[in-house]
């Protein structure tokens, strides 16, 4: 007898709830890149100008897989990158998708 449960098709978050939830950390940001597939969004970026000339805060989302453009993610998740005249100067991860439950947690 096979006790594993079969799962559905992995839950994919839609353009709407991505932008729902980078909402809660910025509102005056401007679209940079958006791209798809069959199953949906899997890169959203948007960046916010800073208060100095030359720094700027980007929002990266990435959905868990490997894609054409050569972009990979082992999780769907959110991050905010710091630039300063085009330089990485802080990054982390404020927010990770569960595919399971549907659900963003926030990080720290």
């Amino acid at each position: 007898m096979d006790n594993q449960i079969e799962k559905g098709p992995e839950r994919i978050p839609t353009k709407e709830e991505v932008m729902k939830i980078i909402s809660r950390f910025e509102r005056n940001f401007v679209f940079v890149r958006e791209l798809a597939d069959e199953q949906g969004l899997y890169l959203l970026e948007v960046k916010v100008e800073g208060d100095k000339p030359g720094e700027i805060t980007q929002y990266e989302y990435l959905r868990k897989g490997r894609y054409e453009n050569h972009d990979e993610a082992s999780e769907t998740a959110i991050h905010k990158v710091d630039y300063e005249n085009g330089e990485v100067v802080w990054g982390k991860k404020v927010a990770l998708y569960n595919s399971e439950t549907g659900e963003w947690e926030a990080l720290g």
